[in-house]
């Protein structure tokens, strides 16, 4: 029987959600702590903790939480703060265009559901994948880490002032911990070496030069225009194998060949 095209693949199951749920598991104390320094800030400004709570389901982005809480205070203008969280988010752009083998042929129903569930991690985690995987792995790590952070929160939140600053234990080098441990699963060989150089280098430059967050988009934007000048067609396998097979399974972990029942699609 022929391998399923992306027709005949479904787009969530448990299975998948589970597998990228469970690879999420090792960044449970790093989430969590960071988490829970944010509910101690958003008590310390005045939140409430539905007001906490509701930003994390909505916005789900930490880093922008971060800098949007601290900011909340009656003389700071509302532009202001979009503005501030706008520019770090801008990060996003650059990951959704890196998940294009992961959303290839799926609808736009399920590209929305999936990214917003996107955290860095959950995506750090999926781009460490052999064969990247399908949008139910990328969903199950964002449903875990969304758990957690969450969690965190709330604890935070109760424990009000109970957490000194997370510099004082260097609590705020957690998450630059776990991404440095990840980068190894990412290299991809002599094919990343000239991106991740310019990558480097920009943000150090950006670091010196630029004010707030924009070291972020000048070490991003530097990566992906030495990705773009160096890239080639052989670098870029557009074919079903290496979006959906993931070790003689099809997407979702049935053997190659299940047709998936379009209730699943």
């Amino acid at each position: 029987m022929s391998r399923p095209g992306p027709a005949h693949i479904g787009h969530f199951d448990s299975d998948t959600i589970r597998r990228g749920a469970y690879a999420c598991l090792p960044l449970l104390p790093s989430t969590i702590i960071f988490g829970a320094v944010l509910g101690v800030l958003a008590a310390q400004r005045g939140l409430s903790l539905g007001e906490l709570l509701f930003m994390s389901l909505t916005v789900f982005a930490g880093s922008a939480q971060f800098v949007s809480v601290d900011l909340w205070r009656e003389t700071v203008p509302a532009a202001t703060i979009i503005i501030a969280t706008a520019v770090i988010n801008m990060r996003y752009i650059l990951i959704g265009a890196s998940l294009r083998p992961v959303f290839r042929g799926r609808p736009l129903w399920v590209k929305v559901c999936s990214m917003h569930m996107v955290a860095d991690e959950n995506w750090a985690v999926t781009m460490t994948q052999e064969n990247l995987a399908n949008p139910g792995f990328l969903l199950g790590g964002g449903i875990f880490l969304g758990v957690v952070w969450a969690t965190g929160n709330t604890a935070g939140y109760l424990l009000g002032g109970g957490i000194p600053d997370p510099e004082v234990y260097a609590l705020d080098f957690a998450f630059t911990a776990v991404f440095a441990a990840l980068t190894i699963g990412m290299w991809k060989g002599k094919v990343d070496f000239l991106p991740w150089i310019a990558a480097a280098i920009g943000s150090i430059i950006g670091h010196y030069t630029l004010p707030g967050t924009w070291s972020i988009l000048a070490g991003a934007g530097a990566g992906v225009a030495i990705a773009a000048l160096t890239w080639r067609p052989d670098m870029d396998d557009s074919g079903l194998d290496g979006e959906f097979a993931v070790e003689g399974k099809n997407a979702y972990g049935a053997p190659e060949g299940t047709i998936i029942p379009e209730a699943q699609k």
